[in-house]
């Protein structure tokens, strides 16, 4: 395969590159998608968590799932891995961000990005499919009655999400495509199994898949799947077929030191990989290879999180299911700069409970928190031992995801640390006083107050006791935009300084904390960043897609308003 050449090589197939692939596509140029995932059917996903080959991402210990989580200095981020990237194992949350995200001054001296993007959110609701959450249970209303409490009830509402719900009497009933008048995929109704986040069995959820995904490769899109980008390699000008760049890539199913390599030439290149895939392979390509060496020293700047905490409460009471509904149904706002969301798992899928551990209190170093968590576990013996280990954990436990708008910023380098395992891997930088989360106090407050209204044990993770390591499944920046070099690594067409030809449309271009679920404004940016593209010279015009009105067809107001 060394001598194909492609219109457009796109990195990565998640909420930007699967938009940028059936965007192209529809342009008429040829696109080749690399990802390093597997592809998943929909009876591929796994029954439960607990089966890690089929869950986790890990390849150095032979599990190819959906879901990877990576540790670096000061942060856990849970990402996806698969043909669809993070909308295999997201919870299908598709909001709109506040107001702050377009005055970030990151961008705002570049546009006004709030009317710019307004079209391509429309648009990229109505490809996803967004309407409110249908299930609300048991978990919505104790939510409710907590923004009822803090004076903040007319805030709740459900969640806006990317599932097809289907008709009543429909439940699982196959249906002939409800979103593109017919051209798209059948469709199953949602059956409220709570396994979104372990991958959809049920042909429900709207995955990247049923969409954008879909139709590039209706249209002449090459995915391939196992196909992990190593270089990005500027050609001589002039090439005979157009080409302006090599990429190398390798299976990501191999062993490592004995993976295949291959090579294929683009005339364009679109990376995609997620924050951290895209930071890796361009420090990679600056720093290792040097193929790339004019990238912007502002590559790995201005990271960020939703600024978000993830705690839960595992209930005493065995006869109530919380695993029931979508993986997020409902959220409020706390306070100005605060959203509360619910999230689950399926009933079965209690792995997440290696990462839970007893809320503690007042400890401000790694041995008075360790000193703290172990006595706690010899007072409390029956609900430590509860908790940990004999609960049906993912169906009486409710995680509590808490997003701010404060926008705290670190560093990604290169570098080894302990959790990298001391190899080459990437590292993080934050500056003191910097916090990654939301106040503690008012955290453990919602928390407590949730667990005791469900009479739950509130919970916590380990990294984020033990090593004050906040987590989160929001990473975005790394990549800012800017007027120049100086400024940014992209353009506000979002395409890298000094390197024509060379874009990213991924989340680590996005300039700010939206302060709620991101994924729909990655899908949007990578909407305009396409449409600032023409269409290929020559190709014949494609008629344009049929798709169904939404109920969320319309602009929305912020959340509280």
């Amino acid at each position: 395969m060394p001598d194909q050449t492609f219109d457009y090589v796109v990195i990565g197939s998640g909420f930007g590159g699967s938009v940028a692939a059936m965007r192209l596509a529809e342009k008429g140029y040829s696109v080749l998608v690399l990802e390093r995932g597997k592809r998943f059917r929909d009876q591929d996903f796994p029954r439960t968590n607990w089966n890690l080959p089929k869950y986790l991402w890990k390849p150095l210990i032979r599990c190819f799932g959906i879901q990877q989580i990576s540790f670096l200095n000061d942060i856990m981020v849970l990402h996806g891995s698969g043909v669809g990237g993070g909308s295999l194992v997201y919870a299908n949350v598709l909001m709109e961000p506040d107001d702050a995200l377009f005055e970030a001054p990151g961008w705002h001296k570049l546009a006004d990005w709030k009317t710019v993007l307004r079209p391509h959110y429309d648009t990229a609701k109505r490809m996803l499919g967004v309407e409110p959450n249908r299930f609300l249970g048991p978990v919505d209303q104790v939510l409710k009655e907590i923004a009822d409490e803090h004076g903040q009830g007319h805030t709740f509402r459900p969640a806006h999400l990317g599932i097809y719900f289907g008709e009543p009497g429909q439940e699982g009933e196959t249906v002939p495509d409800p979103y593109f008048g017919g051209d798209g995929p059948a469709r199953a109704g949602c059956t409220a199994c709570g396994g979104c986040m372990v991958g959809c069995r049920h042909n429900a959820k709207n995955t990247l898949v049923k969409n954008y995904l879909y139709f590039a490769e209706k249209w002449g899109a090459e995915i391939r799947a196992e196909a992990e980008a190593r270089d990005i390699q500027p050609l001589p000008e002039g090439q005979p077929d157009g080409a302006r760049y090599a990429v190398v890539y390798r299976s990501s199913t191999d062993i490592p030191a004995f993976a295949r390599h291959w090579t294929v030439r683009a005339r364009n290149v679109v990376v995609a990989a997620h924050a951290l895939g895209t930071l890796k392979l361009l420090f990679r390509c600056r720093d290792e290879t040097r193929s790339l060496p004019r990238l912007s020293p502002r590559l790995g700047d201005s990271v960020r999180t939703n600024s978000e905490s993830l705690t839960g409460s595992n209930s005493w009471d065995r006869d109530q299911d919380y695993s029931t509904g979508a993986a997020i149904t409902s959220i409020f706002r706390l306070d100005a700069e605060t959203q509360v969301e619910p999230v689950r798992y399926p009933r079965g899928s209690s792995f997440m409970r290696v990462l839970a551990i007893p809320m503690i209190e007042g400890a401000d170093s790694i041995l008075k928190r360790l000193v703290k968590t172990l006595w706690h576990g010899l007072t409390h013996p029956v609900e430590f031992i509860y908790a940990k280990f004999t609960s049906e954990w993912a169906k009486s436990s409710t995680i509590i995801l808490i997003m701010q708008t404060k926008d705290s910023t670190l560093r990604i380098r290169p570098g080894r640390n302990f959790w990298t395992g001391f190899r080459k891997g990437l590292t993080t930088r934050l500056d003191p006083g910097v916090t990654l989360s939301p106040p503690v106090s008012m955290v453990h407050g919602l928390t407590r107050a949730f667990a005791r209204k469900t009479n739950g044990i509130p919970q916590d993770t380990i990294p984020e006791t033990l090593f004050g390591m906040p987590a989160t499944a929001h990473l975005l920046g790394g990549c800012p935009m800017g007027r120049d070099e100086s400024e940014g690594v992209v353009d506000a067409n979002c395409q890298v300084f000094n390197y024509p030809g060379l874009y990213i449309m991924d989340g680590s271009i996005v300039p700010g904390n939206p302060g709620v679920n991101p994924s729909l404004t990655i899908a949007a940016l990578a909407e305009y960043a396409t449409s600032r593209i023409p269409p290929k010279p020559g190709a014949p015009a494609r008629p344009p897609l049929r798709i169904a009105a939404s109920p969320l067809e319309a602009p929305q107001p912020a959340l509280g308003d």
